[in-house]
């Protein structure tokens, strides 16, 4: 575990990065999970209130991670990405919900089915890029204090109509950048079903910046994989009925 010194450290400059700053050099540091979230709390503290959270995992039999999303990085669709607010150009298309309800209490009988009532899906795309010096050798835990690499959220309207949770397990979807099609046709989340990882999210999340809120977003992880454009790049995304998605990177 690393010391209070050094955490404020960490957090000082983890903020100086995102003002366009030098970004951070781990200089062979290691983290411990508490530490990851000890210094997204305190990063997350200086940049206003939560508007949402992020959760994944790389198999259904993974544990998750989490992070939260400032309010201010939660922008409606169409939307034009500043350069400066995405060194990498990184994008993932998700899906995502609203919650719209104080929600159930998780010993509550069939929480699942009281949860759907609390919450509306919608189209997501996770805009992505990173405070570190060097993301690909540095440790998964880094990236996990350095808000697991998200830059904020493009979100479309909420879904209109009635839906299942089991909607999602294997949506129908499009992502296109400028001309080119990225990916066509039927989605898998590599974490599992995307409700499965919001109700696991609530299961642990406890009081973590706040806990999840009324009014916030939380998106559950890529249908298309991580993957990078070049600025200038006009991207539309559509998932599973929803309304579609526009954005584009800033030159």
């Amino acid at each position: 575990m690393i010391t209070a010194a050094q955490r404020a450290g960490i957090v000082a400059r983890l903020l100086a990065a995102r003002q366009g700053g030098p970004l951070l050099d781990t200089g062979g540091i290691s983290l411990e999970q508490s530490d990851a979230y000890a210094i997204q709390a305190e990063v997350m503290a200086a940049l206003g209130p939560v508007g949402g959270w992020k959760v994944g995992r790389g198999t259904p039999d993974e544990a998750i991670i989490f992070a939260p999303i400032p309010a201010a990085a939660i922008l409606p669709t169409p939307q034009l990405w500043p350069r400066a607010a995405s060194r990498l150009c990184g994008l993932e298309l998700e899906i995502a919900f609203r919650i719209d309800a104080p929600l159930p209490a998780l010993d509550a009988p069939d929480f699942a089915g009281q949860l759907a009532g609390c919450v509306t899906p919608l189209a997501a795309f996770e805009v992505v890029d990173c405070r570190l010096h060097d993301p690909d050798q540095a440790a998964p835990l880094w990236r996990l204090a350095d808000f697991q690499i998200n830059a904020g959220l493009v979100i479309g309207p909420a879904l209109e109509g009635p839906w299942q949770p089991d909607d999602f397990i294997r949506p129908p979807g499009l992502l296109i950048a400028d001309a080119s099609v990225v990916a066509d046709g039927l989605l898998t989340l590599p974490g599992g079903s995307p409700f499965d990882l919001l109700t696991t999210l609530l299961g642990q999340v406890g009081n973590h910046c706040g806990g999840v809120q009324p009014g916030q977003i939380v998106t559950t992880g890529s249908f298309t994989g991580l993957r990078f454009f070049r600025p200038g790049t006009r991207l539309r995304g559509h998932i599973a009925g929803m309304a579609p998605l526009e954005m584009m990177f800033g030159a």
